[in-house]
């Protein structure tokens, strides 16, 4: 394992990056000359909560402290091409991050990290009373950790400009979370079943006031960084559209008229993410969302099942379990790319092991595992 990233010196991180960057685009060329420069790409990365134990911090620090923070990400960059042979080739673009549920917290949900940054949710009122005024209306400057993720915005687009030449593009978070995600975090699951059946009205106007909520967002995020106007297209995020967790009748009923709110209100979604299975409700996500040109295909779902009923004309992100990537045989693992390949032929597709973690007892045999993964992807997705 590569561990130069670790030490470099935070004046040189800069340049390293971009030397690193010249030379990665130059193994694409080479690994097009070889397979084919229509091959499939495959792409992967590191669970954020693998990266403290790798380098020895605690996440707090990240997240609230901007310099820390704007070094770390640089390290985490050069320390990837250093070590994993996929097709990741990152840009200069700076995210600031404050937690990966930082949009949740507007609607007054406290959220805990500990050292190796796992969230620790803590108990929201709206799980015990059913009151839509529990829910508020966010402040954009200070409601939840709004504070902390503007200051830190603040800094690191200094530091971008006083010490990394404004090479480094700093990015403001887009609040894409989708509304269903957002209600099961603050009800709880089992009241949220409960309201489908109890209350389902209010359970609607609930899922509707989250989507204008986030509309609301994306208009004072405009306004906050002086946009001239929205972006032309959104992308929705949302875990809990996960079957059998929720119902196809389900999906129909209370989150296809949420969406339809999203799409009214900041135009065509062009992007949908979940983690869960898709399968039985990909067909009234399309009728609802049928500007889509791009679906995160989560390995609870058959990719060829899939690919039966989207048009081709969708690009897949094929997630592969990292339980599959870092322990599985060989043959599961050239079965599940055997099957991407044939999607591949008549559709673009990309494969993405995902959510890298020490799943081997160390990160050298962890990388290890991981590379073997890339070269047996290489060869059977040429």
């Amino acid at each position: 394992m590569n561990c130069e990233a670790i030490n470099i010196p935070g004046k040189r991180l800069l340049g390293e990056l971009e030397s690193r960057i010249v030379e990665k685009r130059k193994q694409q060329k080479e690994l097009d000359a070889h397979y084919g420069s229509g091959r499939i790409r495959i792409t992967s990365h590191m669970e954020n909560i693998g990266w403290p134990e790798l380098f020895g911090y605690d996440m707090n620090r990240y997240l609230e402290e901007p310099s820390f923070c704007f070094g770390q990400e640089l390290r985490q960059k050069i320390f990837w091409m250093d070590n994993v042979d996929d097709d990741t080739i990152p840009d200069l673009g700076m995210p600031v991050g404050v937690g990966m549920y930082w949009d949740i917290t507007l609607f007054g949900q406290q959220i805990r990290h500990d050292a190796i940054g796992v969230p620790e949710f803590l108990p929201h009122p709206f799980q015990q009373k059913f009151d839509l005024d529990l829910l508020g209306r966010f402040d954009f400057h200070r409601t939840g950790d709004m504070t902390l993720l503007l200051r830190k915005y603040q800094k690191m687009k200094k530091l971008a400009e006083t010490e990394y030449e404004g090479k480094v593009r700093v990015c403001f978070p887009f609040f894409h979370r989708g509304p269903l995600d957002i209600y099961v975090q603050l009800r709880g699951y089992d009241n949220f079943i409960a309201d489908v059946c109890e209350r389902p009205d209010q359970l609607r106007e609930a899922l509707l006031f989250i989507a204008d909520e986030r509309f609301r967002f994306a208009k004072e995020r405009q306004e906050y960084l002086g946009d001239k106007e929205l972006p032309a297209s959104t992308f929705i995020g949302d875990d809990w559209v996960n079957i059998p967790f929720i119902s196809p009748a389900i999906f129909r009923d209370f989150v296809v008229p949420a969406y339809e709110r999203i799409k009214t209100n900041e135009g065509p979604v062009t992007g949908f993410h979940t983690c869960g299975n898709i399968e039985p409700i990909v067909r009234e996500l399309l009728e609802v969302l049928p500007e889509m040109s791009y679906l995160d295909v989560s390995p609870w779902n058959n990719v060829e099942t899939l690919d039966r009923s989207v048009g081709s004309k969708i690009k897949f992100f094929a997630q592969i379990k990292n339980t599959v990537c870092l322990a599985g045989s060989e043959e599961e693992q050239r079965g599940l790319l055997e099957a991407i390949r044939g999607v591949g032929g008549h559709r673009d597709i990309e494969a993405h092991p995902q959510a890298i973690v020490k799943l081997q007892p160390t990160y050298d045999e962890t990388l290890d595992r991981l590379n073997g993964f890339m070269e047996l992807a290489k060869g059977v997705l040429a």
